[in-house]
């Protein structure tokens, strides 16, 4: 997904704004930990809008210990690094997921900010509704409208749709188009998740598997924002001694990547 005038169709739309209580785990976690700050898991849960079973890679991380860091792969047609591991592992990041949107110029979709350089503009579609950013106070995820732009923000993504605000789903769009989808998720008191699908599903069932308490997350989600997805979809999370690196090549070359680094 290159464009989000390509994209308005995927945006989901929710009739309803009711608790997910009925998502559930569907298997138990396949988790395991580097610090208590950092751990990943495999984990799977049943959606409770078509009983369908969303399984993701997810990245927890605690933004008193990590922040995140944009990784700017270039507009050439080459990327800057031959594969996913090679940028986060050069770039020095313990995890990550693909980045936002883009043109198919490999121009980025709304406001980018790499180490401190801006990249693009702020943009006003529907489609961008939140951003991302870490700054000297941490890391913060808010409403397109809420975001006052400041000096001394190190990295920031422009994206959308939002999918959780307030622990709930966020009202709009069909769940149609199921897809592979990215995603960043916090409980605004400190717990952050990266996450990348390898079920394909609708962001509408997405955004209802994120506010189910204990469905993908053990905590429960205040907010959430979707990222590029589709066959841009990629993963990676930096393994420990005795356990190999999980990690999801995207299907096509992407502009920027969403990395953890420590603080």
């Amino acid at each position: 997904m290159t464009s989000p005038r390509l994209l308005v169709c995927a945006l989901l739309i929710l009739a309803g704004g009711a608790w997910a209580a009925d998502a559930t785990p569907s298997q138990a976690p396949d988790a395991w930990t580097t610090t208590r700050d950092l751990s990943y898991a495999k984990r799977a849960a049943v959606c409770p809008v078509n009983g369908g079973e969303v399984t993701a890679h997810l990245a927890f991380f605690d933004s008193r210990r990590f922040r995140l860091k944009v990784i700017d792969l270039g507009a050439s047609p080459e990327p800057s690094y031959p594969t996913l591991a090679d940028a986060f592992q050069a770039e020095g990041a313990v995890a990550g997921v693909n980045g936002g949107f883009f043109h198919p110029d490999w121009r980025p979709s709304g406001l980018v900010i790499a180490e401190g350089r801006r990249i693009n503009r702020f943009e006003t579609p529907r489609l961008l509704s939140g951003v991302v950013y870490s700054d000297s106070m941490g890391t913060q995820l808010v409403r397109r409208g809420q975001f006052q732009d400041h000096a001394g923000i190190q990295a920031l993504l422009q994206s959308g749709p939002y999918l959780v605000e307030g622990g709930r789903p966020v009202r709009g769009l069909s769940a149609a188009d199921p897809n592979r989808r990215t995603f960043i998720a916090t409980d605004w008191r400190g717990h952050w998740v990266l996450g990348a699908t390898l079920s394909p599903l609708s962001l509408a069932d997405l955004a209802e598997c994120l506010a189910s308490p204990g469905a993908l997350t053990p905590w429960r989600v205040d907010r959430a924002l979707n990222l590029d997805g589709g066959s841009s979809t990629g993963f990676f999370f930096g393994g420990q001694i005795g356990r190999a690196e999980a990690l999801l090549h995207p299907g096509k070359r992407v502009r920027n990547l969403l990395g953890v680094v420590p603080r």
